[in-house]
């Protein structure tokens, strides 16, 4: 969950004047590094009390747990400048591209190196590590209560594809968990990744 202390970093920040500069944020899952491109707000001011309206945040270089995200964005509908300099935000969505080894590497985490996630013809698929060449697994991201799953449609093998039935259960472990507060509004597999939506009302 993104902590007060995120916004009140990040409202220091926009006083400073301080843009294309690298930030350290504090949040309940750790610590997230990123290079803060741009902030706007449509109304009121982050230094003083009173509600600001559509906050919009543009970072690169976003690090968080040993894992690169290159781009995020960050909107807020509404945050709330308490008297006691608390902020409350409400209304919080966070989207951005997932690079493929980075993907890679949460799978890693979840199954171990066994697994590897590659494309095919514009499908994601994954593929035994010890047998690379071998009949590969069509997959397709989703969302359930374990977060983001990877669901096997087709197997593949040169050029042919043999659907699967549907509604076979998630990969086992492939779930990835979210950050609390958060739940996983849509994900796109991509030509470099996978595009997440992220949001916490």
């Amino acid at each position: 969950m993104l902590s007060d202390a995120w916004f009140a970093l990040l409202r220091a920040a926009v006083a400073a004047g301080a843009r294309d500069r690298v930030l350290t944020l504090p949040t309940a899952a750790g610590p997230v590094r990123l290079r803060l491109a741009s902030v706007t707000f449509a109304g009121g001011s982050l230094l003083r009390p009173g509600r600001v309206r559509d906050v919009r945040v543009e970072a690169t270089d976003v690090e968080w747990s040993g894992l690169v995200v290159p781009r995020a964005h960050v909107h807020v509908a509404t945050l709330d400048v308490r008297l006691t300099g608390a902020l409350d935000p409400a209304g919080v969505t966070v989207s951005g591209t997932v690079p493929l080894p980075t993907v890679q590497a949460l799978l890693a985490r979840s199954r171990g190196a066994t697994l590897r996630l590659g494309f095919t013809d514009g499908a994601p698929v994954v593929r035994w590590s010890r047998a690379p060449r071998a009949v590969a697994l069509e997959v397709r991201p989703e969302v359930d209560d374990a977060g983001l799953v990877l669901r096997a449609v087709a197997l593949r093998s040169r050029r042919r594809r043999w659907r699967l039935p549907a509604r076979l259960p998630p990969l086992p472990g492939s779930g990835l968990p979210l950050p609390g507060g958060f739940r996983l509004e849509d994900v796109v597999p991509c030509d470099d990744g996978v595009a997440v939506r992220l949001h916490r009302p």
